[in-house]
């Protein structure tokens, strides 16, 4: 439940508490206060609620008990405590006062911490997880600000994670509220990486710059790091650049659907007027992009306001801009709310009713030297200013300089800075970078990564076995020492359990003989000083531990110049032996993703013995797996898990160290090559914390002949998705037919019109992928086959085909264009030009559609459907019906075709710009096709089946957007043309087709092949 400001260090751990309160919680009903966080304006204890038997979490003001201070802390938990019903806002069960006066408030404990700490301990969230997140608090937000409340402090570390793992938006100890005060004291709130422009400016925050701080929150959940994060005092000042006058950093590099980054970069935008007016209107947009990517749109949980029961229209004292003043019942009864043209809520200037807070009441609105006031902006500006101007000059004394450019006027991010020093930023995976040296060179250390800090201890330095315990913090590039080992220890192992690092097993020197002892001992780092816990069973060194879920696993090792085949288990109170490692080494890897153990690499006794082995065990079921090897066999080497891989760093061979590094991905089961380290060496520390892998000291000659003090980074892209090996049947649709139209809508997969084995359908069907069940839609007005369809503003919208005449199925091309409406098909403005066969996807806010035939001619010309009208535009550059198409939120792709015949397929791939209404020729397919189906998933376009003169085929091939490279997916087992294929989630479906060349036999077979 800690508190954790990405501007200041790092989350508390549970520490002691003094008595003093301990007694007056305990007087007040809570019993064993244990302190679990801290934040700006109070401190957070985890007590047992005797009255209830639960655990809760209770906040404690930590300032001076001045009269001001108290009023503003109470006032934090009435503004939480009317927000309470909501799902995504953490539930205020109580507010109160101890028997010395002490106010306090209470809530529901979250042990599970908040995303902060979940991404620091775990890296970024899958983008479909973050936006999921994003949209539920948009819904939190929404019902705050309507209620006249401001947050003003939206970061990860504010948002805490249920049992269920629902995000519930918490800390409103900086919020402005309704009613003209504050509940934090000081000039600057918020935190920096979070924190909008114009604020940043000295301007009082509104609801938009809510809005920034959520954009930014969501940003960092997927890149694993803020936007314009801070790393050092220098980057304060860079970073307040970034924040005021550049862009956001671009994801889509990172196979981040471009619908998604759009939505992003408005939030962010650095002008307010260009973000979303409310977090409502942002919530809307997160879930438009949900859909036209199709994933099922998670709900917005929303406090109406009520029916307005008077509506003035007053000018201002200008006479310049309108507002209207409404009297809402409800959630905010009795209050007044007056909205600006922006429709950011704000309180009545001449407020009237009765007073929705305790009997001390709110200031007067707004209060001298308040929100909003010119008092305010000015000491916020100066604030800033002050801060930059402390920087500068801090910069100036070491030598750097600055150009500082000064903009005006309202509305811009005021003074910008120029670091003419500062070096450019490091592409993801494009090469390691260096960061501060260690204090000390040494190897054969033993590392572990504690509360985003990486720890390294003991190790062989130039003067022999070290005690030294010195700590990374990434963060802030910047190292810390901690308390000196009781004894000196190389070659030992470390872990982070219970949150305490825990140092186990290595050698202890005696004289001249640094591997005199083999040690069994295991030291764990508590309140400051080492502390014994249980020995190993067997003492070893050179092994590996890792920690997975509640337990300690350690494996490999040597004792006394002989292999340790023997794994044991730690439980917090003993040590059990359980079955050997397949294959005894030591100077492995270990490493853990939370379910299983991996030993990686490692070597028989000598670094001519060098084995590539990598076996996994589970402590659940007690046995190893043997896995793919490492592509270079290696003891020595380090190992990190991150994003869904493991990272093999360095290792040793007879006469070099290596710069080796591999990456194998758990979920796809197969190894790549990472870059290579600047400075080879073995007996490193390596680490991971968010996004990055560090790599810190080590040997740079074989054998321990030469340490080093030298630290690298290396930032990882966020893992692309792989495909499973195989597709797997589904259950079959309920007709068997092909040349249907097919869209995703709300996670469903509908099924439009088409041709079964009895002509030409007017059944529409649809299949939830979650439950792998069909339901029945509405009937199509009339018959229609190779049509198109799309999902467009939340409906379903069929486009063209051909509407058969007696026998004749392809009697009339059709121009029409239906949207399902209130469970009824609608017209909507008709095509220029009508088309069969052709393609169609939406972009943006626009429907494009391209190819197809009529007449027995191609249809060489392209239409854009802005919701109101049909406008012609470029031509394709190569005309053909048959194809397929798809969005990836910014462009039209239009794949493959064919030239009114089977023999006349093209591999042709090219891409519609509709803001700059120009088309680009990519990449062709690997193989031409017409009759195919395809689906973008994850930056790729995915084509399935299609149709050549005597066959049907069962190929997949994809192409990676970014990369502009094709490879081969596994082929379907059942080969179809004409089929439906469609994206939810990580998954692509296909489903019917024809398994003969044209139209002769229709299948109703259902087959996915899934994404990991």
């Amino acid at each position: 439940m800690a508190d954790f400001d990405p501007d200041a260090t790092q989350a508390a751990p549970v520490r002691a508490v003094g008595r003093g309160i301990v007694a007056e919680l305990d007087a007040a009903g809570f019993a064993g206060a244990e302190e679990v966080g801290r934040g700006g304006f109070g401190v957070v204890y985890r007590c047992l609620q005797r009255s209830l038997g639960r655990i809760v979490a209770i906040k404690v003001l930590t300032s001076d008990l001045d009269p001001e201070n108290r009023e503003r802390f109470l006032r934090e938990g009435y503004a939480m405590g009317g927000l309470s019903g909501h799902p995504n806002i953490v539930n205020i069960l109580q507010v109160g006062v101890t028997d010395t006066g002490r106010p306090y408030i209470v809530m529901h404990y979250h042990p599970r911490d908040s995303l902060a700490v979940q991404i620091r301990r775990e890296g970024p969230l899958p983008w479909p997880e973050a936006i999921s997140i994003g949209v539920k608090l948009a819904g939190a937000l929404e019902t705050a600000h309507r209620t006249g409340t401001l947050h003003r402090d939206i970061k990860p570390a504010n948002i805490l994670l249920t049992d269920y793992g629902e995000p519930q938006l918490t800390d409103f100890g900086i919020a402005h509220i309704a009613g003209g005060y504050e509940t934090a004291t000081g000039g600057f709130t918020g935190s920096l990486a979070f924190t909008a422009p114009e604020v940043l400016n000295g301007e009082s925050p509104t609801a938009r710059s809510d809005v920034y701080g959520l954009g930014a929150t969501i940003f960092s959940l997927i890149a694993g790091r803020a936007a314009f994060e801070r790393k050092t005092g220098e980057e304060l000042v860079a970073q307040f650049v970034r924040i005021s006058s550049q862009p956001v950093p671009d994801l889509r590099a990172q196979g981040i659907p471009d619908g998604v980054c759009t939505v992003i970069e408005r939030a962010m935008a650095t002008n307010p007027a260009a973000r979303p007016a409310s977090a409502e209107e942002f919530g809307h947009e997160l879930q438009a992009a949900q859909r036209h990517i199709g994933l099922r749109s998670d709900a917005m949980a929303l406090a109406p306001l009520e029916t307005a029961q008077t509506t003035e229209t007053h000018r201002s004292e200008s006479g310049a801009d309108g507002y209207r003043r409404i009297r809402y019942e409800g959630p905010d009864s009795g209050r007044r709310l007056w909205v600006e043209p922006t429709q950011q809520l704000q309180p009545d200037p001449h407020p009237s009713g009765p007073p929705l807070w305790p009997p001390t009441g709110p200031p007067p609105w707004p209060p001298a030297g308040g929100p909003g006031s010119i008092g305010e902006s000015r000491k916020g500006r100066r604030a800033v200013l002050t801060a930059l101007a402390l920087v500068v000059a801090l910069v100036l004394a070491g030598g750097g300089y600055l150009v500082l450019r000064e903009t005006t006027g309202p509305g811009t991010a005021g003074p910008t800075v120029q670091d003419a020093g500062a070096s450019p930023s490091v592409d993801p995976t494009a090469a390691w970078r260096p960061v501060a040296d260690a204090r000390v060179a040494r190897q054969q250390t033993a590392t572990t990564v504690a509360d985003g800090t990486i720890w390294v201890f003991g190790g062989l330095d130039d003067n022999g076995v070290s005690t030294q315990q010195e700590g990374y913090d990434p963060a802030i590039d910047t190292w810390k020492a901690g308390p000196d080992l009781p004894v000196p220890l190389n070659h030992a192992m470390a872990v982070t359990y219970n949150d305490e690092p825990v140092l186990i097993g290595g050698w202890k020197a005696e004289g001249q003989n640094l591997t005199a002892v083999d040690s069994d001992r295991v030291m764990a780092m508590r309140d400051g000083r080492w502390v014994d816990l249980p020995p190993l069973n067997a003492p070893r060194a050179a092994g590996a531990a890792a920690v997975v879920g509640d337990k300690i696993v350690v494996a490999g090792g040597q004792a006394n110049g002989q292999l340790v085949a023997t794994a044991e288990v730690f439980d917090g109170t003993k040590w059990t032996t359980v079955a050997p490692v397949p294959t005894p080494r030591e100077h492995l890897a270990g490493v853990s993703d939370g379910t299983y153990f991996y030993a990686i690499g490692g070597r028989d006794l000598a670094s001519d013995q060098n084995t590539a082995a990598v076996e996994r065990f589970d402590p659940a079921a007690g046995t190893w797996t043997t896995l793919p090897a490492m592509p270079t066999p290696r003891g020595g080497l380090g190992a990190a898990f991150i994003d869904g891989r493991i990272v093999a760093v360095g290792g040793e061979e007879p006469t070099r160290v290596l710069s080796t590094v591999e990456a194998y991905d758990v979920v796809a089961g197969t190894w790549s090559q990472l870059p290579a380290l600047r400075t080879p060496r073995h007996g490193m520390a390596v680490g991971a914390v968010g996004d990055t892998v560090y790599a810190v000291g080590g040997g740079i000659k074989p054998t321990h002949a030469e340490s080093t003090a030298v630290s690298e980074a290396l930032q990882l892209a966020p893992r692309k998705t792989q495909w499973a090996p195989a597709w797997r049947p589904l259950k079959d649709a309920p007709i068997a037919r092909q040349q249907t139209a097919t869209a995703v809508a709300d996670g469903t997969i509908w099924v439009l019109g088409g041709l079964d084995n009895a002509g030409s359908t007017p059944k529409v069907e649809g299949n939830d992928p979650a439950i792998d069940t069909w339901k029945a839609g509405p009937d199509l007005p009339v018959p229609l086959n190779h049509a198109m369809a799309v999902e467009y503003g939340g409906e379903l919208v069929i486009l063209g085909g051909w509407v058969p005449k007696g026998p004749n199925l392809t009697g009339t091309t059709s121009d029409r264009v239906l949207a399902l409406r209130n469970g009824k098909w609608v017209d909507l403005a008709p095509m220029n030009e009508p088309r069969a066969a052709g393609a169609a996807a939406v972009v943006g806010d626009r429907i494009v559609v391209a190819g197809g035939q009529a007449d027995g001619e191609l249809v060489a010309t392209t239409e854009v459907f802005d919701g109101t009208k049909w406008t012609t535009v470029s031509d394709i550059p190569t005309p053909r019906e048959h194809l397929a198409a798809v969005s990836d939120g910014t462009y039209f792709y239009a794949i493959g075709g064919r030239d009114l015949a089977s023999d006349q397929n093209t591999a042709a791939v090219e891409r519609y710009d509709p803001a700059a209404d120009t088309w680009t020729t990519l990449p062709a397919m690997p193989t031409p096709r017409g009759g195919l189906g395809a689906a973008f998933i994850d930056g790729r376009i995915v084509a399935v089946g299609g149709e050549q003169p005597t066959k049907v085929l069962s190929t997949v091939e994809a192409y990676d957007v970014a990369s502009g490279t094709w490879s081969p997916l596994p082929p379907m087992p059942t080969g179809a043309h004409g089929m439906s294929v469609a994206t939810v989630g990580h998954t692509v479906y296909a489903i019917g087709g024809a398994l003969r060349p044209t139209h002769a036999e229709s299948t109703a077979t259902a087959q996915a092949l899934d994404f990991w």
